[in-house]
């Protein structure tokens, strides 16, 4: 029997570092396209293999590790009108960028904004 000698990486493990290693990039693509990461914003992939030969030396364990690091979510923030009544109830309203029912250019209505109602914590 003839022994298949590995010359480049893409043949170690029969090809689990290069399928890996493609799983991973695709990861990191993905991100990278993703409109609620910084866009510039690194990203790494790193590929790990460990070595650890037996006690005799005449057999070694291969382990192959391939992980990236994702940009995180950029933070996002709202500006929220906050009121409160004379029964000590707090309403908290989205703001919005156009008035509510305004048409814009294209024609379609702006939306009406978001209201939480809080009751007074007396119930």
């Amino acid at each position: 029997m003839a022994a298949r000698e590995i010359k480049r990486l893409d043949e170690l493990m029969d090809g689990a570092l290069t399928e890996r290693f493609n799983r991973e990039l695709h990861r990191v693509l993905q991100n990278v396209y993703d409109p609620n990461t910084e866009a510039k914003a690194k990203r790494e992939i790193a590929v790990k293999i460990t070595i650890t030969p037996s006690e005799q030396r005449d057999a070694a364990i291969f382990s192959l590790a391939v992980t990236s690091k994702l940009a995180p979510a950029v933070n996002i923030a709202q500006t929220v009108f906050l009121d409160m009544d004379d029964d000590g109830r707090i309403t908290a309203t989205e703001r919005v960028s156009q008035t509510p029912g305004q048409i814009d250019m294209d024609g379609n209505e702006s939306p009406m904004p978001r209201v939480i109602k809080f009751d007074n914590g007396d119930s």
